[in-house]
């Protein structure tokens, strides 16, 4: 069996600690506030200065040093306290937090690739970009995306794991986005209906034109089936027939619009 020690849980610890000797935060504070103006806030591991209400700098405590701003050091300058040498004089350890170097890339990312959006009416939410095939797309889950086919093998914007060459693609196309008044491409009428319909029905686009996105055909079988028609987001027809305006009935959201649709396919 390994050696141990049995320690009580009532057992007093104080006797490793000095009471009477104050923390290095607690010298820096009352040091500082000797001045007129400043005030010092600190925990057990952060200490921060205010001057007339402005933050002006702060220590951390790091266990065996201080880790201190430079504008708290620059700041107490101003007025005649020479922080580092009180630090000195106490025996406190410190150093200063020095800012990261960041390397910014001299081309950004996304800037050198050519974007060009298709001049047919019916794709304008789509084109290529360095001549890999894209689209902007927009569905209830992921909101609007773009999705690219690179080399055959698909990839969307909203993945949490995108390759840096093709990283760079989608920050092209977002840029023209943002630059023009490109809209996405929304799903059809048919493809949001039939994500809600129950096993043995189905839904598909009915119509020509416009109407082949804002009208489909539910249908339970070749008898049994009916329309809906969108006309706006909280108006919707649903009709046993193509023609939305004979024995119609009007609702004011998809899902009440199916659930028409389903009452008047089961009633024929």
């Amino acid at each position: 069996m390994d050696d141990y020690v049995y320690i009580p849980d009532d057992f007093d610890f104080s006797f490793l600690y000095d009471d009477d000797d104050p923390s290095w935060l607690d010298a820096i504070k009352a040091e500082i506030e000797k001045l007129e103006g400043f005030q010092v806030e600190h925990d057990e591991m952060i200490l921060k200065v205010w001057h007339y209400g402005t933050e002006i700098g702060t220590a951390y405590h790091c266990g065996g040093h201080l880790d201190i701003t430079p504008s708290l050091i620059n700041e107490l300058e101003k007025y005649d306290l020479n922080l580092e040498a009180f630090m000195v004089n106490e025996q406190i350890y410190y150093q200063l937090i020095t800012p990261k170097h960041i390397l910014h890339p001299k081309i950004k990312s996304g800037l050198n690739h050519r974007v060009v959006w298709s001049e047919d009416g019916d794709f304008q939410h789509s084109g290529k970009v360095d001549g890999y095939h894209f689209s902007y797309l927009r569905n209830s889950y992921h909101g609007d995306y773009i999705q690219i086919i690179h080399n055959n093998s698909p990839y969307c914007s909203f993945w949490s794991s995108i390759p840096k060459d093709i990283y760079s693609y989608f920050e092209a196309i977002w840029r023209e986005i943002k630059n023009s008044d490109r809209l996405p491409l929304e799903p059809s009428l048919g493809s949001k209906v039939a994500s809600y319909l129950p096993l043995g029905y189905k839904a598909y686009k009915a119509g020509y034109g416009d109407d082949n996105r804002s009208q489909c055909k539910v249908e339970r079988s070749k008898k049994k089936y009916c329309y809906i028609k969108r006309f706006r987001d909280c108006e919707y027809y649903v009709s046993p027939t193509i023609n939305h305006q004979l024995m119609s009935k009007r609702v004011d959201s998809l899902n009440k619009a199916i659930s028409e649709a389903l009452k008047m396919i089961d009633s024929n």
